[in-house]
């Protein structure tokens, strides 16, 4: 049968990998500029919008945003050379810029390559998820040895996983409000669609509050386990005056040149990395 110390083990280093793939997922989601995507059906393109990159391109090669030079023709030589372009491109600004002082609602579409608020805190937040998520990798990994760190990670991967619930939050609201959900051009209304990136991070986000669920019972199996523990981790002083600590090996040494205090190095188990405790005489 399974001790109570093997299953925290086994919650514990499930929790762990949660987190570490929920970090990978967030990752990826933060850098993909799918979060938003609308098929323009006349002009056979689909725009992808990013927290802080677009793309645009046809079924037959990539092009990005459109680009006009000085003379108002569009520059198809600059328009084929980026794929891709960052919301904060000067040329990128410069198009926001102009189609803000239009009232022709069919140029209106570039105003959705803006840096809007809901990327900011997506942004905001996610630096917050991977700040919180190592720390609490590194809380976990080191809890074994020293049962409150298991408390303190508990409080880590709930700041981790509120920080991605938030950011999801903040961007869905935002993308239903009614003038995000549609984009009209040469006269048509398209559809404004949540991208893979969204789903991927909501995807991550689960996997944190799936690390945090873990992370209570891992807590609470560690708490409770103190008789069970054989790896020479943190032991009780009530196991110890009781006689319950399921002592393998003892080691009694005579001379001492590491402690300056005489007493009986106390081992739980004879591997290696079993680390001893000193009861002084």
């Amino acid at each position: 049968q399974m001790s109570a110390y093997v299953r925290y083990k086994t919650v514990l280093f499930i929790s762990l990998m949660l987190i570490v793939c929920g970090i990978f997922m967030t990752a990826f989601s933060l850098f993909s500029p799918l979060w938003q995507t609308v098929e323009m059906g006349d002009s056979a393109t689909v725009h992808e919008h990013g927290l802080w990159r677009d793309c645009v391109f046809s079924s037959a090669h990539l092009m990005p945003i459109p680009l006009t030079s000085e003379d108002g023709t569009e520059n198809r030589e600059a328009t084929m050379s980026h794929p891709c372009r960052s919301k904060f491109d000067d040329d990128v600004i410069k198009e926001i810029r102009d189609s803000m002082d239009t009232v022709d609602e069919n140029k209106k579409e570039i105003l959705r390559h803006r840096f809007q608020p809901q990327h900011k805190a997506v942004l905001f937040f996610g630096v917050f998820t991977f700040l919180f998520g190592s720390i609490g990798l590194v809380i976990g990994i080191c809890s074994p040895c020293f049962p409150p760190n298991s408390l303190l990670y508990v409080v880590a991967i709930f700041m981790t996983s509120a920080c991605s619930l938030l950011a999801d939050i903040i961007f869905l609201y935002a993308a239903q409000k009614k003038e995000n959900m549609v984009v009209v051009a040469d006269n048509t209304v398209y559809q404004h669609n949540v991208g893979m990136a969204a789903y991927l991070h909501m995807l991550a986000t689960f996997l944190f509050i799936s690390a945090l669920m873990l992370s209570v019972v891992a807590a609470y199996l560690l708490i409770t386990c103190g008789e069970s523990r054989g790896d020479g981790c943190c032991a009780r002083r009530s196991d110890y005056e009781s006689g319950n600590l399921p002592i393998e090996h003892f080691s009694l040494i005579s001379s001492f040149q590491t402690w300056n205090s005489a007493g009986i190095i106390v081992r739980t188990c004879d591997r290696p990395h079993c680390k001893p405790f000193i009861v002084n005489n």
